[in-house]
């Protein structure tokens, strides 16, 4: 199926409105009101792409995407203040020796700074690979080519997301759930499926004892609208020991027979580049890899990381 760019500037890519055209020329963010602040060495100018279609849906790849008209918050309040009266919501909230929440929305008395209640609210949009495709789709619109029969060799990295974000659920939950809180996932369907199934949590349903929820939203096009329309979809919700028994119980991992097979392999094939204990050499064979200027060991940037698997893809 076709890949591309499908929403560049706040604006779906068949619209070519004056509107979206005054944008796209301003690389402008509609969604915060400010200048797009997504890079890529690639280009000179912001890499504006919101949203691209992968298996004929529209995959958010921007957080700022989230922001739109702040429906989303307004679902939160609604759904755990019953209420947009007296609400705040304060962005990059540090937490000692954890990191940040995304967000806390705080519940406060009328014309007071006493707080009544608290929510965490975190944001995890798709990521790319292969992300210089996406990019050419990028300079080719700019350029006035259009999509009608392109498509760009990129990928949805599904797996990379969920490896790392997972951890950060449990970390997150399990603070909430001693403090006897809620925080809020906000995701978007196509990639909450891919960790319901890879997880196998679908059996988990919506109930307000657990600390942990899911908000799901999709993209969806409607008659004659120039943007695609951020719609709520469900709430999934989950207990620390259904995550944590997910998370240990992972139906994906491989057998260690086939990681015997794949060192087989190595032995046979890559023995020569090894370090051979028995016969120290005057300089190491091996190496670790180059970590970033703070000494964090990165794994791969968007535009270098390549697919190893179908399984990466969507």
């Amino acid at each position: 199926m076709a890949k591309y760019p499908s929403e560049i500037f706040g604006f779906a890519h068949t619209n070519h409105d004056e509107e979206a055209t005054r944008i796209r020329a301003k690389h402008w963010c509609p969604f915060v009101d400010k200048p797009c602040y997504k890079q890529s060495r690639l280009i000179d100018y912001p890499f504006g792409v919101c949203a691209a279609h992968v298996n004929g849906e529209e995959i958010a790849l921007c957080p700022r995407r989230f922001l739109d008209r702040h429906i989303v918050f307004s679902d939160i309040a609604l759904r755990h203040f019953q209420t947009t009266s007296d609400i705040l919501v304060f962005p990059e909230v540090r937490l000692e020796d954890i990191g940040s929440f995304d967000f806390v929305m705080v519940k406060h008395r009328p014309l007071s700074t006493e707080i009544e209640d608290f929510a965490v609210i975190e944001f995890q949009t798709g990521q790319t690979t292969g992300t210089g495709q996406l990019v050419q789709g990028l300079q080719d619109f700019m350029a006035g080519k259009r999509f009608a029969y392109e498509s760009y060799a990129f990928g949805l990295n599904l797996y990379d997301i969920w490896k790392r974000t997972f951890t950060q659920i449990l970390n997150k939950g399990v603070i909430l759930e001693n403090w006897g809180r809620k925080i809020y996932w906000v995701v978007q369907e196509p990639v909450y499926r891919y960790f319901e199934t890879r997880y196998n949590l679908q059996t988990l349903g919506m109930d307000t004892r657990h600390s942990t929820v899911f908000s799901l939203y999709d993209l969806r096009t409607t008659g004659g609208s120039s943007r695609h329309e951020l719609v709520a979809t469900r709430h999934i919700s989950a207990s620390m020991d259904q995550l944590f028994a997910s998370f240990r119980n992972n139906p994906n991992i491989p057998s260690v027979n086939s990681f015997l097979k794949g060192l087989r392999n190595k032995i046979e094939s890559e023995a020569h580049i090894s370090l051979h204990l028995e016969r120290p050499a005057r300089s190491a064979t091996v190496d670790v890899r180059r970590p970033t200027a703070t000494g964090r060991v990165r794994e791969h940037s968007d535009d270098e990381q390549q697919p190893d698997s179908s399984e990466t893809l969507l």
